[in-house]
């Protein structure tokens, strides 16, 4: 098999990073790591996933719901980003690899990918229960 230089590696990898931001807590993840200035302890993401979804204040949200955030990111979510070169782990920190900051995930053009702008999460709601109830 020929070598493939950064640019193969980042075109042919597309549908594993295209199946990384399919979730929303992936994609939180990503902006979470993103708008820091050093790696998260998996816990820190954990309680920053159960707050978003929860929106209750940090010290309100129950225990049960950050250990299951935090199985979630072990188990399902950091293995999806980690395959798609997104993140990588070291011990019990998690932060964005160089591969991550070269996609366009992050730019003010694209920053939708990841975070969408404002109003976008009730109206993707709105779609999706208007889809249901057909």
């Amino acid at each position: 098999m020929a070598k493939r230089d950064r640019g193969d590696h980042i075109l042919t990898d597309w549908d594993c990073v295209l199946d990384a931001l399919a979730d929303p807590s992936r994609r939180y993840v990503l902006e979470y790591l993103h708008d820091r200035t050093e790696p998260a302890s998996v816990w820190d993401l954990a309680v920053a996933l159960a707050v978003r979804t929860t929106d209750q204040p940090p010290d309100e949200v129950d225990v049960q719901v950050v250990e299951q955030a935090e199985t979630g990111i072990v188990h399902i979510h950091l293995p999806k980003l980690e395959a798609a070169n997104l993140v990588e782990s070291a011990g019990e920190t998690v932060s964005l690899t160089a591969h991550a900051q070269t996609l366009p995930l992050f730019t003010p053009a694209y920053r939708g990918v990841v975070r969408p702008a404002a109003g976008e999460d009730e109206h993707r709601e709105r779609t999706r229960e208007g889809e249901g109830g057909s």
